[in-house]
């Protein structure tokens, strides 16, 4: 790579896919360390007509080919969550750095061999968990470790969505646990993270999963397809803290997100405005409340402070991360979530799975 500019190649970069178009695209458009130069997707038709869109850059169908390109220097993989494995593999073969959606992968070992695979290659790899970026979650981080609760005794989160009984037609693979891009592993493993992110991860747990759904309604005809992922996630477990951790996870529910957070000299509250049960969509407020010469009160709206509400849209995390990554790059430094904090988050999701399967309490 030559001088300050990171020449940029998205693979599923179509007009089509939403979340590529809406948030990527023009966070790296409006980047002054990135520049886009080539796009892969599945049909060449598509492939040229977002590369016209975006100013004649190459166009590919297939993903080796973008990633052995002189012209890219940065892989972005933005496809379906089956296929992310075998596109951040090409891209590490050909020794390109990688910013890779959450999920990394399907399975938990296929998550840390491609970390240790890319360590290997000495290339630098980033996975999107852009909801760290927000400056709302950076500063209760730092409240916490500043001692402002005190020590923080416990947390529950609960998080929920309309995905569950009904689907559109291009997010009905969402439906199938083997497919790995379920309710657990997209919106739980994002606030999930977030929850370690803040307290400290797992050190042991319970939980359960139930599927009330077995179909759901294909918004777009009517139609009904087979749905096996749970739609009901229940995890009950300890931080390496010590503190007790409570976290509900629901679909086909009115959507909302919050993670409260007790300590001995006060609590806070991380709230989503105008949720759909992403935590990574931004729009987060926080609340806090101090207690009067260390004795709780009654609980009452107005001992609870909210501090400024900050415009953070999913577009504008994800140019964050985007920043942030680039300036590793340029800057030989490693402050991304990187393949190895996707392993950890993946070998989570596995533990919550096997204790549900087992009714076992698992240790981390």
């Amino acid at each position: 790579m030559n001088g300050s500019i990171i020449k940029t190649g998205i693979i599923g970069a179509s007009l089509n896919n939403h979340w590529a178009s809406q948030t990527h695209v023009p966070a790296l458009q409006m980047s002054n360390k990135h520049r886009i130069t080539a796009v892969a997707t599945s049909k060449m038709e598509s492939a040229l007509e977002s590369a016209a869109a975006l100013g004649g850059v190459q166009a590919f169908t297939n993903l080796n080919e973008l990633c052995e390109s002189p012209e890219v220097d940065l892989v972005v993989v933005s496809i379906k969550v089956p296929f992310h494995y075998e596109a951040v593999k090409a891209a590490i073969g050909a020794g390109k750095h990688i910013y890779c959606e959450w999920p990394l992968t399907v399975t938990a070992t296929q998550a840390e061999e491609l970390a240790v695979l890319a360590d290997q290659a000495g290339i630098h790899h980033a996975v999107g968990l852009q909801a760290r970026q927000s400056t709302v979650i950076q500063d209760i981080k730092q409240r916490i470790e500043y001692g402002e609760l005190g020590r923080v005794l416990s947390c529950n989160m609960r998080l929920s969505t309309t995905r569950g009984s009904v689907t559109s037609r291009d997010s009905s693979y969402l439906l199938k646990e083997e497919n790995g891009a379920t309710l657990l592993a997209i919106n739980g493993g994002h606030s999930l993270d977030v929850l370690c992110r803040l307290l400290g991860d797992f050190k042991e747990l319970s939980a359960i999963m139930i599927c009330n759904y077995n179909e759901a309604v294909v918004l777009e005809s009517g139609e009904k397809v087979a749905k096996d992922a749970a739609d009901q996630i229940m995890v009950e477990g300890m931080l390496s803290s010590g503190a007790s951790a409570s976290v509900h996870i629901q679909g086909g529910t009115y959507p909302g997100f919050q993670l409260d957070i007790y300590g001995e000299k006060g609590m806070l509250q991380l709230k989503q405005q105008h949720s759909v049960g992403h935590v990574q969509f931004g729009n987060l407020q926080v609340y806090q409340t101090l207690y009067a010469s260390g004795i709780p009160a009654a609980h009452d709206d107005k001992h609870f402070t909210a501090f400024p509400e900050e415009e953070e849209s999913m577009k504008f995390l994800v140019s964050k991360a985007q920043e942030r990554f680039a300036a590793d790059i340029l800057g030989g430094t490693f402050l991304s979530p990187s393949f190895h904090d996707a392993a950890r988050l993946h070998r989570l999701l596995e533990t919550i799975k096997l204790a549900a399967a087992t009714g076992i309490r698992q240790k981390l």
